[in-house]
């Protein structure tokens, strides 16, 4: 979590504080300058909308009135992407686009996968596993392990010779498997963990508000972050309005902070913070919804302890009346 905060600071802010919209009007034809005209409509062309693909989860017809609701509202249909290096990744992001979970997530998976392996391509007749290879599966930032079942089983395995035999056989496979990979836009990849975001599990929904599927050393996914500034709050807050207690506490807490180093604790939701602007009403508010539910005892203390921070900022009369509010 801590590599998140300078870039949130720096670039999420300007998605609360700027009112900064994903989808512009184009400006006149007249107007327009030819090489920023081919690259917008290029960023189009590549752009997959999962908020227009699938439904929100609250039924209510005055729900965009709510500031984190209309923050999100309003996106235009989505635009075509063009077809992949893969025929499999193309048939799995037609079937996410259309409401398919387990599509969706494999997608993710494979493209994920083969961006890792990229700079582990070996030369002709090189033995495997490759020393890239092999830092790539023990290094202490490694996500291979995490990525592949075959790579987490062979590293693990306690037989050296065994484990170089299984590491080689997986470092095969997922050279096949990537053959001809090319990165594919950052906006599909956001879209499609969206859609595994709105409709999967919550372990979805939460990686979705907790690791956003952008990278923070990226510029290219700059679009995306400022995207996930206005979309993460709405979606929390949809779910937050539906009982879920979780939700709640991860708005308490984002309205009660500033930067999510602040509270760095596991399972703290702290990221959403860079997104919400502070508002200790809306805080106690919803901490005191949060306490009302039976809280995990660790998160209920960090709980009161954000009250009592927030207390005197607040009237007795605004305290009482948000201790008995209802969403």
């Amino acid at each position: 979590m801590r590599r998140w905060p300078a870039l949130i600071a720096a670039v999420l802010g300007l998605a609360c504080g700027y009112g900064y919209t994903r989808y512009r009007e184009p400006p006149p034809a007249d107007a327009a300058n030819g090489t920023a005209a081919v690259a917008a409509a290029d960023a189009s062309a590549a752009r997959t909308s999962a908020a227009s693909r699938t439904p929100r989860r609250s039924a209510d017809p005055n729900a965009a009135a709510h500031p984190l609701r209309a923050r999100a509202a309003g996106l235009p249909p989505p635009a075509s992407v063009a077809a992949s290096w893969s025929p499999l990744l193309d048939s799995l992001r037609e079937r996410a686009e259309n409401g398919d979970v387990a599509a969706a997530k494999e997608w993710l998976q494979r493209d994920a996968r083969c961006f890792a392996m990229m700079p582990l391509t070996p030369d002709a007749g090189a033995s495997l596993p490759t020393p890239g290879f092999l830092r790539a599966t023990f290094g202490s930032r490694s996500r291979l392990a995490a990525l592949d079942p075959d790579v987490l089983a062979a590293a693990t395995s306690g037989d050296e010779a065994e484990r170089r035999r299984r590491l080689g056989a997986a470092q095969q496979r997922l050279l096949e498997e990537c053959r001809g990979y090319a990165p594919q836009p950052p906006q599909l990849r956001y879209a499609l963990a969206e859609i595994a975001a709105r409709l999967g599990s919550d372990k979805d929904f939460w990686r979705f508000i907790d690791e956003p599927p952008f990278s923070p050393g990226y510029s290219r996914d700059t679009e995306q972050a400022l995207d996930w500034a206005r979309r993460a709050p709405a979606l929390v807050y949809e779910r937050a309005v539906g009982g879920d207690a979780e939700a709640a506490y991860a708005l308490g807490v984002a309205y009660a902070i500033d930067r999510s180093h602040e509270l760095d604790a596991v399972g703290s939701h702290g990221l959403l913070a860079a997104a919400i602007q502070n508002d200790p009403l809306q805080a106690y508010r919803w901490l005191s919804v949060f306490l009302r539910s039976q809280p995990d005892p660790e998160q209920a203390n960090r709980a009161r302890a954000l009250l009592n921070r927030m207390s005197t900022e607040l009237s007795a009369e605004q305290r009482a009346a948000a201790e008995r509010w209802s969403p």
